[in-house]
């Protein structure tokens, strides 16, 4: 039976994988599953360092040595057993010798397990290579030495410290299991096994990787290298260099004058390397001291041969030298061997998780709406009525004289409001704060104050003013209807019920105004921002759904989904002409002459009725925060709204506001993993590309620019220019110079 679950859970996880993954793609970024603290689902076992999207050698110091400190820093000793750890650290690069030196310097009983040498992955690199020590704004957090310079003294200066300090760092020793036991780790290794409290991750995917599993690769290891450490060591030699990144990139760059080197890759363009090594290796093409080889494979390594197919054709060059170069992977059977999961992992829990949140989100709004089970009869009054939810939460109060009429449509605006108050301020805090983004700290406080006011405070004094003061009012409308003062905040087709729907003046203007004048100006310099400065349904996705931001779907064949929202703004186009035209009719025309148009009352009550249980209720509602949690907050926004779809129009049309790049992007991966809509931002990032509505969906909501620990990305207008950071018009600088 377990069997047949896991089958079952197996062959779902397939097709919802297939929704939106055809092949391998740029965008998409695998890691562990962690939460805030770096705690993966194991307890106690920490991961940190690039294997958990952590890129740069200052921010790995910080975070090892950030983590060290929020485990022991001004905590009680543990009180362990003489032959248990305090903490076990796997990896001795950046972040796990920040980890270790703040270890030694609080005096814990810790101990570091490397495969290879300290900094490993620092040794792989080129000789000479400089090493920038970014972001020059981050300060940095540990004592560990960390400054520009080249890699040669940077390794000298770490080897000489590591030695002077003691560090406690096995290296060449391999980790082969780790057990979670009651109440610490067994960590068993190539030379034995270890006892801890805790254990810290802190390996890199350099370590692992990528092989092509090709004849002859274990044969003749001797010939095949995964980087290049020093391009001197090769004259006049017959090299073959199989990948299509940078890395594989700067090789052939640095090989191609003093050797005959080959390029061969898969990829049936550059789609990975930075567009200066593009421009690099057609030059050396042009000049004929390259060889560049598309949609190709490696088929065989021989002692001094190699074969490659391209098109069904085997080609046979004679070779020295192959360099793989075909990337990293995450040591994937050694994560499912131990039990760390990877992000978008199913399992039964996930299902479950799923169900419930769908429960909740339906229930949350069918008693607003009220739809199914709660606008029956659930309950008996004791003199034998029949009462439903809606009037069971459905009084009135009166205090200081002002009276109001709390329905279940109060309730919600109001957890509502308040929820995204929560969410926000921790938003606020996560990107506003802790990146000291002042862009971030105005567009949530904006979310939050728009929320409070047009979201809640004034409908509800509208509703109020209307049902007690008014009665039936020309202007606002009458108090049957007196709910659509909720739509101040949306604007159509987001609000879809704008002009009808107790037709009144008011809403009319309101309307018109905000969907086909506001929206098209705000376009021009703003571009899709409203959706995350003052939208109440993006700004639950930017507030609570922030958390999940990383769960995006992304790819090739999610963006393609995208059409979705063109339908239904289409959609709400046609049934707000048919409702709005029958109405309009209606009232215009005498019944003996409208009664000819009773078809087009009839379509637009038809298109109205679903489109009000599809959109407003399933779409809008229940399937968005349903899947929240696994695929990120921007569900709806990206797939589903027509207000979105609204805005790119006009955006695409007239707007002006894009992100550029500079040339410092070093393609850690960071802006597209945080991206809730998906863009690939990396790729343009490391073209120096830039992208705006007109080739992408983009919310401007500007996470990717303060994620970048380089400085790469900024909002910039059409014709603008930069000057020491500050944005100028292009006319300015002509005139000063």
């Amino acid at each position: 039976m377990l069997s047949l679950v896991q089958s079952a859970a197996q062959s779902t996880q397939q097709f919802i994988s297939n929704l939106f993954d055809d092949n391998f793609d740029p965008a998409k970024v695998k890691l562990p599953e962690v939460n805030d603290k770096h705690e993966s689902n194991i307890s106690g076992l920490y991961i940190i360092g690039e294997v958990s999207g952590t890129p740069l050698i200052k921010l790995g110091l910080n975070q090892g040595n950030g983590l060290i400190n929020d485990l022991f820093e001004n905590k009680s000793p543990l009180n362990l057993p003489d032959d248990v750890h305090d903490v076990l650290i796997v990896g001795a690069g950046a972040s796990g010798i920040g980890a270790a030196n703040r270890a030694h310097e609080l005096g814990l009983d810790y101990v570091v397990i490397e495969q290879g040498k300290p900094a490993n992955l620092i040794r792989s690199f080129t000789k000479g290579k400089p090493l920038f020590m970014e972001p020059t704004d981050v300060p940095l957090e540990s004592s560990m030495w960390c400054k520009e310079c080249s890699k040669e003294e940077l390794l000298e200066v770490w080897d000489r410290r590591i030695a002077e300090r003691g560090l406690n760092i096995n290296p060449h020793e391999s980790v082969t299991d780790i057990k979670k036991l009651s109440d610490y780790f067994v960590v068993t290794t190539s030379r034995g096994t270890y006892q801890a409290k805790y254990v810290i991750l802190a390996i890199g995917k350099a370590g692992n990787p990528r092989k092509a599993g090709v004849p002859g690769e274990k044969e003749y290891a001797e010939k095949v290298a995964h980087f290049l450490a020093d391009p001197d060591e090769f004259r006049d030699q017959d090299i073959l260099i199989y990948g299509g990144g940078d890395v594989a990139a700067e090789a052939a760059i640095a090989l191609a004058p003093h050797n005959r080197v080959t390029m061969v890759t898969i990829d049936p363009e550059f789609i990975f390397p930075k567009k200066r090594n593009v421009d690099k290796l057609r030059e050396l093409e042009k000049q004929g001291q390259l060889s560049i080889h598309f949609n190709s494979h490696l088929k065989e390594i021989g002692k001094d041969f190699v074969k490659f197919e391209k098109d069904k054709n085997i080609t046979t060059l004679k070779n020295d030298q192959i360099f793989e170069m075909i990337g990293a992977e995450l040591p994937i059977k050694f994560f499912d061997k131990i039990g760390i999961k990877l992000e978008g992992t199913w399992d039964v829990k996930k299902y479950l998780a799923l169900a419930a949140m769908f429960l909740i989100a339906y229930c949350v709004y069918a008693i607003k709406a009220p739809w199914w089970p709660f606008n029956q009869a659930l309950f008996t009054h004791a003199a034998g009525n029949a009462v439903n939810l809606k009037k069971l939460l459905t009084f009135d109060w009166n205090i200081f004289g002002f009276a109001k009429h709390i329905s279940p449509s109060f309730w919600y605006a109001a957890v509502y409001t308040v929820f995204m108050t929560y969410f926000g301020y921790k938003a606020y805090l996560r990107w506003g704060i802790n990146y000291k983004d002042p862009y971030q700290k105005k567009r949530y406080i904006t979310l939050i104050g728009t929320q409070w006011s047009l979201g809640f405070l004034v409908p509800e004094f509208i509703m109020w003013y209307v049902h007690y003061s008014a009665g039936s009012n020309i202007i606002l409308g009458s108090p049957e209807y007196s709910w659509k003062a909720y739509g101040l905040e949306y604007i159509w087709p987001l609000q879809f019920h704008q002009f009808f729907y107790d037709i009144s003046l008011f809403y009319i203007i309101w309307g018109l105004v905000t969907a086909f004048v506001v929206i098209p100006i705000l376009s021009i310099h703003h571009g899709k921002r409203y959706c995350t400065w003052f939208c109440g349904c993006g700004g639950l996705a930017e507030t609570w759904g922030d958390r999940w931001r990383h769960k995006a779907p992304k790819g090739r064949r999610a963006k393609a989904w995208e059409w979705m929202n063109v339908a239904v703004l289409v959609w709400a186009f046609v049934a707000t002409i048919l409702v709005g035209g029958s109405m309009l009719f209606g009232k215009l025309l005498h019944d003996d002459i409208y009664h000819w148009f009773g078809f087009l009352s009839q379509a637009g009550e038809f298109s109205r009725h679903w489109y009000a249980y599809i959109a407003d209720f399933w779409l809008v509602g229940v399937i968005p925060i349903t899947l929240y949690p696994f695929f990120g907050g921007k569900v709806w926004c990206r797939y589903w709204c027509p207000l979105a779809k609204w805005m790119e129009f006009w955006s695409k049309k007239i707007g002006k506001l894009g992100i550029n790049s500079n040339e410092k992007c070093i393609t850690c991966g960071e802006c597209s993993r945080y991206c809730e809509v998906g863009i690939d931002v990396m790729s343009f990032a490391k073209n120096q590309e830039r992208f705006s509505n007109q080739n992408t969906s983009c919310i401007q909501c500007g996470i990717c620019i303060t994620v970048c620990p380089m400085d790469v990305l900024s909002f910039q207008l059409d014709g603008e220019v930069k000057v020491n950071g500050e944005a100028v018009e292009q006319e300015y600088i002509r005139v000063a110079a």
